[in-house]
């Protein structure tokens, strides 16, 4: 039987860093908060700041690049200590809003039927939803509107029908600032978008934002709590978390969509297949400065890259869980995957702990880390490369990963023998396997470019391979 051991640290990698967990309370006024992120550097988060923070009137510090590391704390949308005065987005812009469930639904309609309009909630207003209208809570929109939240809160009511919160149909154009939207359930199947839905032909845009406990659990329900269809959507300074997928995206599901998210959080949410924190179908995806957390799926328990182009940059992907393949990311189809000054820790599944890659066409991995992930019962405890995949891996560190299989660094074992695996300024240290090799298995054509080290792998570097990797020995 095998047994997890920790190994001592390579010199030159910091201690394991917890990054902070997502915001744990339920009330229906939420915390919405974001953390700063390392890239390729030692560190992982920052956590908002604490409460006392809020209350005492001290102003919150915007995103900036401080020693090397991207951090910096904001407003807390529907929190209790939200100030309007912290970012100065709609404190005199708009259409003030009661704080009545039934006036939110007026103003929608009346600006839908103005040929758009700009909405002021009530600061800190907890807007409790309770009529199903067509699976929504809200009116569709189909118009540009503009919703100054304040630090409100619109929520389904526990007792109420199911529905999602908002959708955007063709033509619409919705912005969210400073708000929370919670509690969206949906049940019946190809019924997407717990929390919102933006549809065909629509832009959705979310700026300090917090999408929670929102859920779709019918069999094809994707994005528990964002979804969009072939539609533009823009996620920044925002929280995505606990939200339920019965099949992808758990958090975030794009369908030959557009999505851009910076600066968030997606954590804690789970999804019935793939893409426990985000899921690409079909669609293009850029993720910077970014932390994808505590998510989990069958396959790719924090990412999954079914699309076009998935992009993810100065972002950290930590302790996510797959109970089948990529716990950290999990790459699948025709498309490309590029990953620069990016942490994959602590991920776990099967196969591929920290990411698997068994796409047709490309991967690049730059500047990055990939650390103490663990391949449960097979093969690949960092890296798992399967099919026909093209990776180039430069300047990133392989190390402290675990597999029950072989290769707790990096198992390549393409379809086709003659499939290259490019490595540049590569460090494969300090990983561990139940069978050699512990540190790499080649079953392709391995290449090497400038600084190549693999050492201090148990039970061995590269013995046991198939096929030779140039540089490694032992």
């Amino acid at each position: 039987m095998f047994q997890s051991r920790r190994l001592p640290r390579p010199s030159g990698v910091r201690g394991r860093h917890r990054a902070p967990r997502a915001v744990a309370a339920v009330s229906a006024v939420a915390l919405t908060g974001v953390a700063g992120l390392a890239g390729a550097g030692p560190a992982t988060a920052y956590q908002s700041s604490p409460d006392r923070g809020v209350t005492d009137g001290q102003p919150h510090r915007e995103w900036s690049k401080v020693d090397g590391e991207w951090g910096g704390d904001w407003g807390k949308a529907g929190h209790s200590g939200w100030k309007g005065d912290g970012h100065g987005d709609g404190k005199d812009k708009g259409t003030p809003v009661p704080c009545d469930p039934n006036a939110l639904i007026a103003a929608i309609t009346a600006a839908n039927q103005a040929g758009g309009g700009t909405l002021r909630l009530a600061e800190k207003c907890v807007y409790t939803l309770t009529i199903n209208q067509d699976d929504n809570g809200l009116p569709q929109v189909f118009q540009p509107i503009t919703i100054y939240g304040q630090g409100a809160t619109i929520i389904r009511a526990a007792a109420a029908d199911n529905f999602r919160i908002f959708e955007v149909t063709t033509g619409g154009d919705l912005t969210l600032k400073d708000l929370t939207v919670a509690g969206g359930r949906l049940e019946g199947n190809n019924d997407d978008g717990g929390g919102i839905r933006a549809g065909e032909g629509t832009r959705l845009t979310l700026e300090r934002v917090t999408v929670r406990d929102n859920m779709t659990l019918g069999g094809n329900g994707d994005g528990g709590g964002v979804s969009g269809d072939r539609s533009k959507v823009t996620i920044t300074k925002s929280t995505i978390t606990r939200n339920t997928a019965g099949d992808e995206g758990g958090g975030v599901s794009s369908d030959q969509g557009t999505f851009t998210i910076s600066k968030s959080k997606l954590t804690n949410n789970t999804a019935g297949t793939t893409g426990g924190g985000f899921s690409n179908d079909e669609g293009s995806a850029t993720i910077s400065h970014t932390l994808i957390s505590d998510n989990t799926a069958t396959d790719g328990g924090g990412v999954d890259n079914d699309g076009d182009l998935s992009e993810i940059v100065h972002s950290t992907i930590t302790r996510n869980t797959a109970s089948g393949l990529g716990g950290g990311i999990y790459d699948n189809g025709d498309e490309a995957l590029l990953l620069q000054h990016v942490k994959v820790a602590e991920n776990s599944a099967t196969s591929g702990g920290g990411l698997y890659l068994t796409t047709d066409l490309g991967v690049t991995v730059e500047d990055s880390k990939i650390v103490y992930n663990t391949a449960t019962a097979s093969d690949g405890g960092g890296i798992a490369i399967v099919g026909e995949p093209v990776v180039a891996l430069r300047r990133t560190t392989v190390s402290g990963n675990e597999a029950t299989g072989v290769a707790g660094g990096i198992f390549f074992d393409p379809s086709d023998p003659t499939t290259v695996l490019t490595l540049t300024d590569v460090r494969v240290t300090d990983n561990l396997a139940q069978n050699e090799p512990g540190g790499v298995y080649n079953n392709g054509v391995i290449t090497v470019f400038g600084d190549v080290t693999i050492i201090n792998n148990r039970p061995t570097n590269c013995i046991g391979s198939p096929n030779p990797v140039p540089t490694c020995f032992g």
